[in-house]
């Protein structure tokens, strides 16, 4: 890149070469300056005068331009800035002799033969001119290009009215660029080293997830009520499932991913995923999808969130709806409550009602109770059962409004964000439970 004297060097450069171009047109005694067209005295007369009087943003290279510096400040790049100059030469001598037209023939022909400023005539330059020693222009990556430019009668007159004190006389326009100019700051260091190179191939698709079996998905209870329970699975049906990927899962409530399992298999159209801990009923979804692996050890899906290594792919999302289980009821502890035991347990904001449907009896009601307000996650909820809150019998249930619960046994059902918990048969096909004992 050229430095702040490129400008400089640019107008001396023309002026060496048109200088250099003067004996062909027979002129004798002509010499080429760089004054302003209405210098009160200086102008060549015969010669030729250089003015630069327009610079403008380069379009090219303006949207190359790339952020300088960082969010703290220090150097990113060197700025850089890049411009086109706009030159009006003019030409003076005798009209009789045609001293101006010849000079513009010599000028015209040296700017068309040598359109561009060699490296070697703008080096030379620098040496020759002391106050552009410094100029580094003849390093530039791009080297400047002269051209004509085609200005309307209209244009050039509007040019030669910010002279009012002097005469129109012959004259042309020229443009030269790119002129790059950039700052003196010191360059910023050079890029940390690789420490570790990782190379992967990219997949061009990944498998596709067309359902989730069973549907919806209950969870496996408990063989005893001092074991946790088993871990349930879910069967992934669709095309080019692959066994290595990892299996992340969304679910209500929760904003980090949770990783299942993978049991182990060919893949192919169907995967075996063992459930992750932490899953709320409701609608949940989940997905395949490519980790990078660490170039030490094969690719193995996480323990926990976040991901060690980098997603670089993912399938699509397949959803499933984990219904909730009724594990226990307390009537009446704390008075007037009925505390109901879930699992999975339930997010803050999960929307809880539990319905309630009157056991063996002749003329049955059936009622909707909201869930007390939870601040944090839990698996007991509590359910007012002192009164009926009125508004919260669906329309597709039957039943009073208004004072509370009547007493009797109730066939009990949790419904959580739309999920409700299955019903017990018995062996004749009628429902027999879980049952709820109000007093």
């Amino acid at each position: 890149m050229s430095n702040t004297l490129a400008i400089a060097t640019v107008t001396e450069t023309l002026r060496h070469m048109i200088h250099g171009a003067l004996p062909g047109s027979g002129v004798v005694g002509a010499h080429v300056t760089t004054l302003r067209p209405d210098a009160p005295s200086g102008l060549p007369n015969p010669g030729v005068n250089i003015f630069l009087y327009q610079v403008t943003p380069n379009p090219s290279w303006q949207n190359a331009d790339l952020p300088t510096r960082r969010a703290d400040g220090s150097l990113l790049r060197r700025p850089r800035a890049a411009f086109d100059l706009h030159y009006l030469l003019t030409f003076h001598g005798e009209d009789i002799t045609l001293d101006e037209q010849r000079l513009l023939g010599a000028t015209l022909l040296e700017l068309h033969a040598a359109p561009v400023l060699s490296r070697d005539v703008v080096r030379q330059v620098q040496i020759d001119v002391p106050i552009l020693h410094e100029s580094n222009l003849a390093d530039q990556i791009d080297l400047v290009r002269v051209t004509s430019a085609n200005l309307s009668l209209e244009q050039m007159n509007r040019l030669w009215m910010t002279f009012p004190k002097v005469d129109y006389i012959l004259s042309v326009v020229y443009v030269a660029g790119v002129v790059l100019i950039e700052s003196g700051d010191q360059p910023p260091g050079p890029a940390l080293p690789v420490v570790k190179r990782r190379v992967m191939a990219v997949p061009f698709s990944l498998g596709t997830i067309d359902s989730v079996q069973p549907q919806p998905v209950d969870l496996s209870p408990p063989s005893s009520t001092l074991s946790p329970p088993s871990p349930t699975q879910i069967t992934l049906i669709g095309s080019n499932l692959d066994p290595t990927d990892a299996v992340i899962f969304t679910t209500p409530g929760v904003t980090d991913f949770l990783f299942g399992y993978v049991q182990p298999g060919k893949g192919g159209d169907q995967l075996v995923v063992t459930l992750p801990a932490g899953l709320h009923a409701g609608v949940n979804a989940v997905q395949l999808a490519h980790l990078a692996p660490e170039p030490s050890s094969p690719p193995s899906p996480p323990s926990s969130p976040p991901f060690p290594p980098p997603v670089i792919a993912q399938s699509n999302a397949a959803a499933f709806v984990l219904r909730p289980a009724i594990m226990s009821t307390t009537p009446g502890s704390p008075p007037g409550q009925l505390a109901v035991d879930v699992s999975p347990s339930v997010g803050p904001k999960q929307h809880v009602s539990l319905l309630l449907n009157e056991f063996a009896s002749a003329t049955p009601q059936a009622f909707a109770l909201p869930a007390a307000p939870r601040a944090t996650e839990t698996s007991t909820l509590f359910f007012d059962i002192s009164r009926i809150p009125a508004g919260s019998i669906p329309p597709e249930l039957v039943g009073g409004q208004g004072g509370s619960i009547p007493a009797g046994a109730y066939l009990a059902r949790v419904r959580v964000d739309g999920a409700e918990s299955p019903l017990e048969v018995d062996s004749s096909g009628k429902f027999s439970g879980p049952i709820v004992t109000i007093s």
